[in-house]
């Protein structure tokens, strides 16, 4: 932890990340776990989404909060990806996209109060690839570079990843309109 603590410029911040890291270490582990399936490789996650946490202490305002348990769960959920992606690397996406941009469409209609709950369980049926992408820039209203930089790709790749999440989830949402 101390490693951690020499990153950080503010005596405030990093009592801020002591509190953080007692918290929720063992809470980060166990959610790493679950998706890695390895206590080492758990450790590994972990260690990486608080170097992560370093960068962006501005994210958590207050440290018992859901909100800051939620975003602390996605970043070490993204990083636990990444060590699996090593372990099996994916194809680089084609040059040939650039930068994608979605208008209004029936994702911005879905999004209202009575449809917020059906909304969320769509969220969580995309894959891990998308769903972060789209908890970071939705629910944390972070900039493409800032969670390039947090996920470890560029910001073209995260801004591809939004633009693929929001087609799946329109998808999702037309299947289900169709469906009622």
């Amino acid at each position: 932890m101390f490693f951690f603590l020499t990153l950080l410029d503010d005596p405030e911040e990093q009592q801020k990340f002591t509190e953080i890291y007692y918290q929720y270490r063992h809470f980060l582990w166990y959610v790493a776990n679950q998706k890695l399936q390895d206590a080492h490789l758990a450790e590994d996650a972990v260690q990486e989404a608080f170097l992560a946490l370093t960068r962006h202490m501005d994210k958590i305002e207050d440290v018992h909060s859901d909100r800051a348990r939620n975003f602390l769960a996605t970043i070490v959920r993204s990083k636990a990806v990444d060590i699996l992606r090593k372990k099996v690397p994916e194809a680089e996406l084609p040059e040939e996209y650039g930068e994608l941009k979605v208008g209004g469409d029936m994702l911005d209609h879905y999004l209202t109060k009575e449809n917020y709950h059906r909304l969320v369980a769509c969220v969580l049926e995309l894959d891990d690839t998308y769903r972060t992408v789209f908890e970071y820039k939705f629910m944390y209203q972070m900039s493409d570079a800032e969670i390039a930089d947090v996920m470890g790709i560029s910001a073209k790749n995260v801004n591809i990843r939004y633009f693929r999440a929001r087609k799946k989830l329109q998808e999702m949402i037309r299947k289900e309109v169709q469906g009622a």
